[in-house]
């Protein structure tokens, strides 16, 4: 037969991989808190589960009888726990019966309600601070020592949470109402069924979390182009009808791009339809031919501008600069060779102009018919007229030399050809007036069309200006790369529109067929202009889209519909019958009758089962037709079914647990707390000194240890609740335990009795008879009037009378004697000056205390 663990690991293979994540985190005792969930949540979102190591048999703990039994160590070091202040803990026996008594109002409930937080419970409440000292948001804080199997653990609460926790089972009356005014899982099932719970709950915490993600990403919808009439079937038509998560970038973009391929813009459509709306077309005609001239003007126009300012023909102009550089390099260092003559600027523009003036003047005036510089005999220097000697003719020779170099010729011819271009291509800068009219008349037919030619060649005189200016120095060139290409298509593109318009102008059908295809191009048109203004918009909606589709893919992931299936089949399988009979004998043990445990439904992984009456033929709530005393036995009985069938026998604890209950139920609870604790740990907290009877009583009987504990308030107007001691108050301690205590006050006041004066002495002696008055009574009441008639005179106990008859004179006789002398001994009335009051000996309350204990455990005998 195929285990329960290993139909878990079958089944769990099925599922996402990130609730295998979950499911062998759980095995491990791993939950998830609020932010560890949300954690959980990110993680499963970017894609970092989506591959994690499955379940395997081998995680899950041992899950037979002798799984690990969890008990209570101590509780103690409250901060911020309602008004609790303690500076000893709560401990707990591990064995036995721990029974803790508080009054009303001592801070009982604030440590079961911590423990409550920490076991499994029917019933949860929030631990509050002091809301009358505590700012808001502080966090209370409390630490719970526990045992898992023998081993010692600490967890701080009520924030900490150990799954281990979950096999203790806590009660209390709001937890007895829940177990049978709703339908509910009896929290009994197989270890291995305790990860489903783990998957259920994570399940349910990401499903919160995503339904507020959702909300909030619906609430982020952007308003998007509107899709006109008509238009549906267009390309950008369906993008916008179409657009979802898997809509991408690349397909807004492949649409957009329709817009830049146009051949016509919204403006020219809009003026095309207004002249095809128009009665008289022979003018329009007439208009579009002395359009379409000028169109071709300008497409001649950027012809030349092409034709001059193509890469090529700037190339060409970039090596007639380097030559021009380079020749006027060359004809530097040659002038460098005048650095010694008297006077500067020698070989410079200014002293060439000087050279050949003196040239002319020597060739037509001083000395007609002779070279120049002459070198004739006697000869005079034409600009100062002196006589040459060697050395200026030898000057003069130099000078000729330079100028007629050829280095210089070339330079002058290549500067020349250069400044001709540079003057050429700065007046074709510079637009014509002509264009400049022709730009302007087509603005008022073709706004886009003119708008577009003027900014470009704005564009381009600006680029073009700045390259001749850098052609002018020695930087570095970069072609401005001017591509004309793109106008003259777009005049070309409308001088074909403006022509195919002529001729439709000319034809009524044509113009009305051309009318509603233009009324269409153009709606299209402004649609693609409408989606690249929205483009940013169009692509947060599709990341929209994309984050909603995988929040509910997740959302319908993590659905525990398939979860609860598969567990109710397993609980069916393995718990149900035993449920049933565990709840009807848990009933009988209590006096309640004609009631079963039916299963409802499952729900969120849980089989869930509400009491029932047996053969009612009335469809009623038990609520309804039970007594408050029957509800609260009721509810017990569906406790003790938990208890029963949990096979770690871990702790058991109980708040008040008796409340509205009989004296006879009372008597029947008691009973099944002792039964309990003789195969576990039981915590008891109670202010009920009644209940605190019983439960002695019984312990007492089937020799079960009880540990006591006690909680109480600080004395004074602000008294502060949650001091833990170790023993139960006088009032609750029975007759056994109050002579215990009187004998242990009478060694003390042996002790002490030599410092004592007679009045310090005589109130010891006042406070220890009062005490010993109240034992007589307590004794009394328990032994034999309690004995025959229950608490309250509401029954009687027949078969008890025995007690009565065993009691004899004599019993009356001592009795009225003792409790005569310690009365006269207990302050309680002023002693009378006649009667001469002296305070008893030692000896004397020695003596009396061996008779109350003698006479107590002689009628104690008498119940057997």
């Amino acid at each position: 037969m195929v285990s329960l663990e290993q139909e878990i690991v079958d089944w769990s293979i099925r599922r996402p991989p990130w609730q295998q994540y979950i499911l062998r985190h759980a095995v491990h005792g791993g939950s998830f808190s609020g932010a560890e969930c949300d954690e959980l949540l990110e993680s499963i979102l970017n894609g970092s589960l989506t591959e994690s190591e499955p379940l395997r048999l081998e995680d899950f703990p041992d899950t037979n009888a002798g799984a690990s039994q969890v008990k209570l160590v101590a509780l103690g070091n409250p901060r911020h726990v309602n008004a609790l202040a303690s500076a000893r803990p709560l401990t707990f026996e591990r064995t036995g019966l721990t029974l803790i008594y508080g009054d009303n109002g001592s801070g009982k409930s604030g440590y079961a309600r911590l423990l409550k937080g920490a076991a499994r419970s029917r019933h949860r409440e929030e631990v509050l601070s002091d809301v009358f000292r505590d700012p808001e948001h502080v966090t209370p804080h409390a630490e719970l020592e526990f045992t898992v199997g023998g081993v010692t653990e600490t967890l701080s609460l009520p924030t900490g949470a150990d799954h281990d926790l979950q096999r203790m089972v806590f009660y209390d009356e709001s937890c007895g109402d829940g177990y049978i005014a709703t339908e509910s899982v009896f929290p009994y099932r197989p270890t291995a069924l305790f990860v489903m719970d783990t998957l259920i709950n994570t399940c349910t915490s990401l499903t919160a979390r995503l339904d507020d993600r959702i909300k909030a990403n619906e609430s982020e919808k952007r308003s998007l182009p509107v899709v006109p009439n008509g238009l549906e079937d267009t390309d950008s038509g369906k993008l916008m009808t179409g657009l979802c998560h898997s809509t991408t970038e690349a397909d807004v973009d492949q649409v957009i791009q329709a817009l830049h391929c146009a051949e016509e813009s919204v403006d020219q459509l809009k003026e095309v339809e207004k002249k095809l709306r128009s009665s008289d077309h022979s003018a329009t005609i007439k208009n579009l031919g002395r359009q379409i001239d000028k169109m071709r003007q300008l497409q001649e126009h950027f012809l030349e501008l092409k034709s001059a300012f193509e890469d090529d023909k700037l190339m060409e102009l970039e090596q007639l600069r380097s030559k021009l550089l380079g020749l006027r390099k060359a004809g530097d260092v040659l002038s460098l060779g005048f650095s010694a003559e008297p006077l500067e600027g020698v070989g410079s523009d200014v002293w060439k102009i000087l050279w050949e003036s003196a040239r002319k003047y020597s060739e037509e005036c001083a000395y007609p018919g002779e070279p120049f510089p002459t070198s004739m005999m006697n000869s005079r220097c034409v600009l100062c007229q002196q006589e040459l000697d060697d050395e200026s003719s030898a000057r003069l020779g130099r000078f000729d030399r330079f100028i007629e170099d050829d280095t210089l010729t070339k330079l002058a011819v290549v500067n020349d050809e250069w400044q001709l271009r540079m003057d050429t291509l700065r007046k074709k800068v510079v637009v014509p007036p002509l264009i400049e009219g022709i730009i302007a008349d087509l603005r008022s037919d073709y706004e886009e069309l003119a708008s577009r030619v003027s900014e470009f060649m704005k564009r381009s005189s600006m680029a073009i200006a700045a390259y001749l200016d850098d052609l002018e120095g020695e930087k570095a060139l970069h072609l401005p790369g001017l591509d004309f290409s793109g106008e003259r298509a777009g005049l070309e593109s409308a001088v074909v529109f403006a022509e195919g318009l002529r001729r439709d102008l000319g034809s009524p059908e044509d113009s009305d067929r051309r009318l509603a295809v233009v009324e269409r191009r153009r709606a299209e048109l402004e649609l693609l202009q409408v989606i690249k203004r929205n483009k940013t918009e169009i692509l947060n909606e599709i990341r929209r889209l994309s984050e909603k589709r995988a929040l509910e893919e997740l959302r319908n992931a993590a659905a525990t519909g398939p979860i609860t299936r598969k567990v109710t089949e397993l609980s069916e399988e393995s718990v149900t019958e035993v449920v049933r009979n565990a709840f009807i004998r848990e009933t009988e043990r209590l006096r309640l009758q004609k009631v079963s445990l039916l299963k409802t439904r499952g729900d969120k992984g849980k089989l869930l089962h509400q009491p029932k009456l047996v053969g009612a033929r009335q469809r009623v709530e038990l609520p309804n037709v039970f007594s408050e005393g029957e509800q609260t036995a009721l509810g017990l009985a569906a406790f003790f079914t938990d208890a029963s069938l949990d096979e770690s026998k871990s702790s058991l604890i109980l708040d008040d647990p008796v409340s509205s209950l009989d004296h006879k139920r009372r008597h029947l609870v008691a009973l099944r707390l002792i039964e309990l604790s003789c195969e576990r740990q039981v915590v008891v907290f109670t202010h009920d000194v009644s209940f605190v009877a019983d439960l002695k009583r019984e312990a007492v009987g089937m020799k079960i240890p009880i540990a006591e504990r006690s909680i109480s308030k600080g004395l004074g107007l602000g008294g502060v609740p949650g001091t833990c001691g170790d023993t139960h108050p006088w009032k609750a301690r029975d007759a056994k335990q109050r002579l215990g205590y009187l004998d242990a006050e009478l060694s003390r006041l042996c002790k002490t009795l030599d410092s004592m004066d007679s009045d310090t002495y005589e109130l010891a002696v006042s406070n220890w008879a009062g005490s010993l008055s109240e034992t007589w009574e307590r004794i009394i009441n328990h032994e034999i009037v309690g004995a025959v008639i229950a608490e309250g005179g509401m029954e009687v106990r027949p078969m008890m009378v025995k007690v009565l008859v065993k009691f004899s004179a004599a019993d009356q006789a001592e009795f009225q004697s003792s409790y005569r002398r310690v009365s006269q001994w207990a302050r309680r009335h002023d002693k009378s000056s006649k009667a001469n009051y002296v305070t008893p000996e030692i000896d004397d309350l020695k003596k009396e205390l061996d008779i109350v204990r003698t006479w107590f455990e002689r009628v104690k005998g008498y119940r057997k």
